[in-house]
């Protein structure tokens, strides 16, 4: 039984999965090399706890309870006794699998470790993996991973059923919407789906079929507004099959298929325009911090968290 958790890497991801947790009862151990990321990490949970409550969130326990749910860590001995190990550090291979060659090393028989990665191969992490090859796994979050209620779980070749069945379990009452990734592809599911309308969204930019801020209004007021409440599946079955299946053959031919740089994207690049942490990308951001536009977006993503009916999305999609 999952009762305590250790969580490598205190960056963006490791300190939104740590806030899942210790939010939802469980104590985390979070540790990172370096101690600055530690501190920060510190001072988001204070600021986060405050913003939740602000936006109407009510965790039942007080900010001092959670708060002393989590302890600090530089040393990766500081795992050791939790029951499950999340790897959130860079996606560098050569690190990861350091870091499970150690993890196997040090953690008792019955620890299971799953990676957070989002583009490397489980099967490739684990490669030094030997006393815990029954016990790996991928537990993708989206970001930010205190607030998007997706997991994405993976199985490695030699992964247990019951190891997968007790991290799926333990995940939902950490109050995450998990999905079952049957087979290792690069990217899992939700990136792949992602990056699929991310390259046909910017074909039409750069082909100049739309401008920059109409291709924005038709995503977030079209299909953007539809995802709002439903998968694809089920806009699918509202559409008609029959009438999917017309649009399909017709548009299918016709969709970006290359693979190719874009130039949209690589120009801005040059100059320096990267986005909001360069207060400039495809939109201009002025006058507040990376930070302060975080927060901002992720207010707007709380609200919406507050209105997602988990239960009966499982109920309609199970």
């Amino acid at each position: 039984m999952i009762q305590k958790v250790g969580v490598i890497g205190a960056g963006t991801m490791g300190f939104g999965i740590a806030f899942q947790i210790i939010t939802n009862g469980m104590p985390v151990v979070l540790q990172d090399i370096k101690e600055e990321s530690l501190q920060l990490a510190g001072e988001k949970l204070k600021t986060y706890l405050k913003i939740f409550r602000e936006e109407g969130t009510l965790f039942g326990d007080s900010d001092e309870t959670i708060t002393n749910r989590l302890t600090f860590t530089t040393k990766i001995e500081g795992v050791a006794g939790c029951d499950l190990v999340i790897e959130s550090a860079t996606e560098n291979l050569e690190l990861k699998q350091e870091i499970f060659r150690q993890l196997d090393e040090i953690c008792g028989e019955n620890v299971i470790l799953t990676s957070n990665t989002s583009s490397l191969k489980l099967s490739e992490i684990s490669r030094n993996v030997e006393k815990h090859k029954d016990k790996v796994m991928i537990t993708h979050f989206f970001n930010p991973a205190h607030i998007v209620p997706l997991v994405e779980l993976l199985k490695g070749p030699d992964t247990k059923q019951e190891t997968y069945d007790e991290v799926n379990a333990f995940m939902k009452k950490m109050g995450k919407v998990t999905i079952e990734v049957r087979r290792e592809v690069p990217g899992l599911v939700a990136n792949r789906i992602q990056v699929a309308l991310a390259r046909e969204a910017l074909s039409l930019l750069e082909d100049g079929v739309v401008s920059e801020r109409d291709l924005e209004r038709a995503i977030f007021a079209g299909p953007g507004f539809r995802f709002s409440s439903s998968g694809l599946l089920k806009i699918i079955d509202f559409g008609g099959l029959d009438i999917w299946d017309i649009v399909l053959g017709q548009l299918q031919p016709e969709i970006e298929t290359n693979v190719r740089s874009f130039s949209v994207i690589k120009d801005k690049i040059d100059q320096g325009n990267l986005g909001v942490k360069s207060s400039k990308g495809f939109f201009d951001y002025p006058g507040q911090s990376l930070d302060e536009y975080v927060i901002e977006r992720d207010r707007s993503l709380i609200q919406q968290l507050k209105t997602f009916d988990k239960i009966q999305w499982e109920i309609e999609h199970a």
